[in-house]
């Protein structure tokens, strides 16, 4: 019984009833109650989690901030919904109001819930569209070190030709062979020539071209390696750029996809039709119970309640009148 009465309190506490009301109400009151608790459960369940994968997905906030985020979507439907549950008479304006209010919510519950069902779907597409943006984000980057690696083939190719050049040269002479005659002279004390001496020299050096060629050689060396690292940095910056947009989930660039993926077939268009039929439904669910619904003895206990409250206070404004006669 302590149970049950828990549970009460807890029903009157989410729909905002009166419980000492509620207690001393029919049976059907309780019911009522209840069955309101009920369908504020689902829906506050289901926009918990529609807002806790909006916040996570599509605003990174991680599982606190996602937690949050469907607390928040939570607590906004209890306080819509407690709008209808409390009022004891709704206008034709509520009504419209409460539909099109309904209406705009199912559409963007239909729109997340069928962003995560066709996820697969939406990745296969943004895959098919990935290395076009690719491209066209790189574009500028790519022209610029593609413009330095043509230059660095220009020079690779005037410092070959050089380099082959000088291979035939130093193939032809790999080294410098010098002649050179040295002569001595023998003379007696008065300065007289006795006898002179001729001897005939060669030397062998290395051809000064080798120097060039060899730093040719580096030159080319480092050209090939900064040609390298530069057609390197072009497959880098593409695969960066290709994990950034794999990495940037965008909901309007999510929501062109979807659209996309639903309107090329029927099946599409169908599951997003269940989906909107769904969350309108939801939306709509207490507004037409609470019109369904027949009066109880709760509502007529708080218009009771009011008739007593007016007319105390009629008796209280015709007191000081009755007080002069």
């Amino acid at each position: 019984m302590k149970a049950h009465h828990t549970y009460l309190k807890f029903c009157c506490f989410l729909t905002g009833l009166s419980y000492p009301l509620i207690r001393n109400s029919s049976e059907q009151s309780v019911k009522n109650a209840k069955k309101y608790t009920g369908a504020l459960l689902i829906i506050m369940l289901v926009w918990f989690f529609i807002g806790y994968c909006f916040a996570t997905r599509y605003l990174h906030m991680g599982e606190a901030g996602g937690i949050i985020g469907g607390l928040l979507m939570a607590f906004i439907i209890l306080q819509i919904e407690r709008i209808i549950i409390l009022s004891h008479h709704i206008s034709r304006g509520g009504k419209v109001f409460r539909v099109i209010l309904g209406l705009v919510m199912a559409l963007l519950g239909a729109m997340i819930m069928d962003q995560f069902t066709f996820k697969d779907d939406i990745e296969l597409r943004k895959s098919q569209v990935l290395s076009l943006r690719v491209e066209e984000a790189i574009k500028i980057s790519e022209v610029d070190i593609r413009r330095q690696v043509a230059e660095i083939d220009s020079m690779l190719d005037g410092s070959n030709k050089k380099l082959f050049s000088l291979s035939e040269e130093l193939q032809k002479r790999p080294v410098i062979v010098t002649s050179y005659t040295t002569g001595s002279i023998t003379r007696d004390s008065s300065g007289n020539q006795l006898n002179s001496t001729t001897q005939r020299n060669t030397s062998v050096a290395d051809n000064p071209l080798k120097i060039e060629f060899e730093f040719l050689q580096n030159q080319i060396g480092e050209l090939n390696k900064k040609k390298f690292e530069l057609s390197q940095s072009i497959t880098e910056l593409r695969t960066k750029k290709e994990q950034e947009l794999k990495e940037a989930t965008g909901f309007l660039d999510e929501l062109v996809l979807l659209k996309e993926v639903v309107a090329e077939s029927w099946v599409g268009m169908f599951v997003y039709s269940l989906f909107l039929f769904f969350f309108l439904s939801l939306e709509l669910f207490i507004l037409i119970m609470k019109m369904s619904d027949k009066e109880s003895d709760y509502d007529k206990l708080i218009a009771h309640q009011v008739d007593v409250r007016l007319e105390m206070l009629s008796q209280l404004k015709i007191s000081p009148t009755q007080q002069l006669h």
